[in-house]
Formats: C-alpha cells, structure tokens, sequence
C-alpha cells in the first residue's frame, strides 16, 4: 500500500471525538485502522496520574469490556474509541506492550492471527500473538463464522 495512514493522524482524531473520521476514510485506510490495536494506545496517555487514570478507566469501560462481542462493527468500534477522549486536545499516547511469553504452537497461532487481521504489520502480528489466548482466538473465529 502506496498510501499508508498515520497512527498519530488516527490517535489524533480520536482526542479530537472526531466520530465521521472513519466514514471519511478510503476503503483501503479503513482497513488500516486496528481497532483493537487503537483500544490499547487509547488507554494509555502521557501526562497527569488523573488524566492516565481517566483515559484507562473510561477506555475499558467503554471499549474493552465489550470489544470481543463488538469486533464485527469497525465503525461503532471507532465511535466508542471516540468517546473514550475528554475532549482536551491531542494528547500523547503511548504503547505498553505484553511481556514475552513461550510460543508454543506459534506457527499454527501466527496462522490463525493472520487469517483474523490480514492488513496488521509483522510486528503487529507478533504482538498480537503474544496477546491473544487461544480461548480469544476460538471466540473471534466464532464471532467471524469461521468456528
């Protein structure tokens, strides 16, 4: 892809509750856009204990706790992300990930994570293979029909 989309451009307009982003984006960014990649760099911001302790808070309330049963709406998706934001201008989100664990089965798991995220970066696939149990893999393929 010729015309990759920023991940600050993307974080931006979620500080900016910018809920028609998404709809304004080409088919092809559209599938640039990682929601659930987005619901981890939400959560977390640089600046006040208040203000990481809010956008933690409100991110798992209002995304993460419902985004395996949602993960099928990118668009209602991006519209809570959005909601996630006070509306205090652009603020620096930064990324955590997991900690390393042993791969087992990972060939067959890269397979998998693959199949579910088809446009994620190699390195992006690798973090999400770490994240992904295999009781979250089995309930997305559910959700996608594929189980």
């Amino acid at each position: 892809m010729s015309d990759k989309l920023q991940l600050n451009t993307i974080l931006a307009a979620i500080d900016r509750k910018d809920y028609a982003f998404y709809d304004g984006l080409t088919l092809e960014h559209q599938k640039q856009v990682a929601p659930f990649l987005l619901n981890r760099y939400v959560s977390l911001v640089k600046g006040s204990s208040e203000l990481q302790a809010y956008y933690l808070m409100a991110g798992n309330q209002r995304v993460n706790k419902t985004y395996f049963e949602l993960a099928k709406h990118p668009k209602l998706v991006w519209q809570l992300l959005c909601t996630v934001s006070p509306g205090m201008g652009t603020q620096f989100h930064q990324w955590v990930g997991h900690k390393k664990k042993d791969k087992n089965n990972s060939s067959k798991r890269r397979k998998d994570v693959e199949r579910l995220h088809p446009h994620a970066k190699s390195d992006e696939l690798d973090m999400l293979c770490e994240m992904y149990t295999d009781k979250d893999l089995k309930e997305i393929s559910k959700l996608y029909g594929d189980a």
